[in-house]
């Protein structure tokens, strides 16, 4: 006959709990241990119960209290949480509309060595396109497309045309971007039909210092000038006879580095560099540099308005010769040449300009006996009468339309 097997849930003779084997009553001696009924599995959302009795460690008795379990169990540490799984991708952010698109943005670099008048020409912007409708036919607007750029520009126009003072000297590279919105006659064929030109500028102001060749701001500055489609080059005819402000010394280690750049992208263009020049011939209004090219023959004078004297377009290249080889010097001649070897010449183009303007007299006419249009005040440099900047805006917008036709070319050669 096979053994009997012990069966848990069978109840024994006894009357005791089924497996006890004990008679009810009978005494409460240590007993074998024996597995104890398994729990119910725990479902999700539900707590453990009390009546419930875990199994015994082997060896243990019933004697002593039973531990006292928690009413819910442990969980395990939480898993750190999902950085990015669930997010959609981001995509790059793009350019505000106001911003204008990358075919509508000019970059102009602007160039001269120290205390040449870069940062009092950008300050003449705004006044000079205020001034634009009544000296010609045609119409600018000027606005920042940052809060920066435009207090930029109401600081100028404050500090020219209120409190009669000069900006002061850049002491860090600064980038700024302008928005320009103009109304020009047409020109040829299209002469009869009014041209709107709309472009933002994308303009650098940096100290003259920035570009000696063992100053650390001249790398920044040469790359600004390498990615610029235009040049503004300020050269001062008066700052050029002093041997710390001479043109030399700040130009042809910027040129040499701006030819490195260039030719290492393989950017050349007919074999010299591809940029719109404009050379402005600065502070035109200087008795200094004035009364020589009065005496020389070079100025005209309007015979309407306000009268002012101005060097005729036709001879301003030639106005600059005159200024390298008779008035200057030697070193003015290299700047000469240097331009004439690194950029095309039918892509330079010539200005007499003046930040400030002439003095004119109560009637508002320029009067050749009181002219000078700046003084020392209490040893500071102010300015006499309210600004009419000369040939200030004209070098800016000749390069953008110079730009923007190569541009228009080029497209319609790829179609």
């Amino acid at each position: 006959m096979a053994p009997e097997f012990f069966n848990p849930n069978e109840d024994k003779p006894g009357g005791g709990p089924s497996g006890t084997g004990t008679p009810a009553g009978g005494p409460a001696g240590p007993q074998p241990a024996e597995a104890a009924q398994p729990a119910e599995p725990e479902q999700p959302g539900t707590r453990w119960s009390p009546r419930v009795v875990p199994p015994q460690a082997p060896g243990r008795t019933d004697a002593g209290p039973a531990p006292a379990y928690p009413s819910q169990p442990t969980l395990p540490p939480p898993m750190p949480p999902v950085q990015d799984g669930n997010l959609e991708p981001l995509r790059i952010p793009t350019a505000p509309q106001e911003d204008g698109t990358a075919a509508d943005r000019v970059r102009i670099g602007l160039w001269g060595a120290p205390r040449s008048g870069k940062t009092t020409y950008l300050a003449a912007l705004p006044i000079a396109a205020m001034q634009y409708q009544r000296h010609g036919q045609g119409n600018w607007l000027i606005s920042g497309m940052t809060a920066e750029a435009n207090t930029f520009l109401s600081d100028s126009v404050s500090k020219l045309a209120i409190q009669r003072e000069f900006p002061g000297s850049t002491v860090a590279v600064t980038g700024m971007s302008w928005s320009f919105q103009g109304q020009e006659p047409g020109t040829g064929m299209m002469r009869r039909r009014t041209r709107e030109p709309s472009f933002v500028l994308e303009i650098q102001d940096a100290p003259g210092e920035a570009f000696r060749p063992s100053n650390p701001l001249q790398t920044q500055v040469v790359d600004q000038l390498a990615r610029s489609q235009g040049l503004i080059y300020l050269f001062d005819p008066l700052g050029d006879a002093q041997e710390l402000t001479q043109s030399l010394t700040f130009f042809y280690s910027t040129l040499n580095e701006l030819n490195t750049r260039i030719r290492d992208a393989g950017g050349h263009y007919r074999g010299r560099l591809p940029h719109h020049v404009s050379v402005c011939v600065a502070k035109f209004d200087h008795p200094d540099v004035f009364r020589p090219a009065v005496e020389a023959g070079w100025v005209t004078q309007d015979t309407v308005g306000s009268q002012l004297p101005r060097i005729p377009e036709h001879l301003s290249e030639r106005y600059f010769q005159w200024l390298c080889d008779e008035f200057r010097g030697s070193t003015a001649r290299l700047v000469r040449d240097g331009l004439a070897n690194f950029f095309h010449p039918d892509r330079i183009t010539y200005y007499a300009t003046s930040a400030i303007g002439f003095r004119l007299n109560p009637q508002h006419v320029f009067d050749y006996r009181n002219y000078a249009n700046e003084e020392i005040v209490d040893g500071v440099r102010r300015i006499c009468t309210s600004p009419e900047p000369i040939n200030v805006l004209e070098p800016l917008t000749d390069l953008e339309r110079k730009i923007r036709t190569v541009r228009d070319a080029r497209k319609g050669w790829r179609r």
